[in-house]
């Protein structure tokens, strides 16, 4: 507490170390588990004690809207890293790009109270990746695959193991150009569509950017479902939203339609990536990072062995990612 008449000190005077754990929980919190893990141990002993000893701040693990593109294979340790920290209490937890089996059954097998489970361009997630992580969290919720390479029989099981689930994302890429012929086989299928609406009864909250149904699986959806109260078909050219179709939307909170605007949506998928540079499909890739370190891109990520190491006795490393 600063007394009448005395002036604040510089900041660079100020003990940063001398910060309440309280407060640093707070700092924390609200930087996000990325930034905990980069910064808070090439602070000081007590922030990195406060880090390593509060399972509260490893609740929720975000490792996505990072800027390793192709290379984010090199979060795989840090990210176990936070999930061990959570001490069975992580009920939120997103990953982009290098989310696989091993990492999932990784989580799994440190907590079983997940609400929320993210994976963002996940392309080496199987369907049985999927069903074995689903039927590990009895809790789970919240489900969103954004890009991925799953089967259409995914929702299906998706649907059978998590009977709590009441929110679900399933977004594909999609082209501006709508599919010139609807009836065409390889531009049309209802079996994700029908595998919501056969196992999803309790679902509140649906998105199928993308999504090759047609009208029989979005009214499957909507007969299966009745629960639901916002709907994301955004991009899905197969629908047809005549008279009919928007009656049966009306008892809906929120419905956003085939042609509606996707200048809102977080991420870009607006390519045909089969012919995409690695500039094209990673547009955030950039290794201009602001560390003092040689150009060699190796240069950029200390050796795994000094950042991983979870000792008190080194104070001033941290985890640069």
């Amino acid at each position: 507490m600063i007394g009448e008449g005395e002036e604040e000190p510089p900041a660079c005077d100020r003990n940063w170390a001398e910060l309440q754990r309280d407060v640093l929980m707070v700092i924390f919190l609200k930087i996000g588990s990325m930034e905990v893990l980069k910064a808070t141990g090439s602070v000081c002993r007590s922030w990195r004690k406060v880090a390593k000893e509060e399972p509260d701040l490893w609740r929720s693990i975000d490792m996505t809207n990072h800027c390793y593109g192709s290379d984010a294979f090199l979060l795989t340790d840090p990210t176990r890293l936070a999930i061990d920290r959570s001490g069975n209490r992580l009920e939120e937890f997103s990953v982009e790009y290098f989310g696989d089996a091993d990492l999932l059954q990784y989580l799994c097998d440190r907590t079983t109270v997940l609400k929320r489970l993210c994976l963002i361009s996940c392309y080496q997630l199987s369907d049985e990746a999927i069903a074995e992580t689903a039927k590990r969290q009895p809790l789970l919720e919240e489900l969103q695959i954004t890009f991925g390479s799953l089967s259409e029989k995914v929702t299906e099981i998706v649907g059978k193991e998590c009977p709590q689930l009441k929110s679900f994302k399933f977004n594909n890429t999609w082209f501006n150009v709508p599919p010139p012929d609807p009836d065409d086989e390889e531009v049309s299928d209802d079996d994700e569509a029908l595998g919501i609406a056969k196992t999803m009864h309790q679902l509140c909250h649906l998105q199928l950017i993308g999504n090759r149904l047609t009208n029989e699986g979005l009214k499957a959806i909507l007969d299966g479902c009745p629960l639901l109260e916002t709907l994301d078909i955004r991009r899905c050219y197969n629908v047809n939203m005549d008279a009919d179709m928007r009656a049966r939307c009306a008892r809906l909170k929120t419905t956003r339609f085939p042609g509606d605007s996707v200048d809102d949506y977080e991420f870009e998928a607006d390519a045909d990536q089969e012919y995409c540079s690695d500039d094209e499909f990673f547009p955030e890739l950039d290794y201009d990072y602001d560390y003092d370190y040689d150009d060699d891109f190796e240069n950029y990520f200390l050796d795994f062995d000094d950042i991983f190491d979870d000792d008190d006795e080194d104070d001033g490393l941290g985890f640069m990612l």
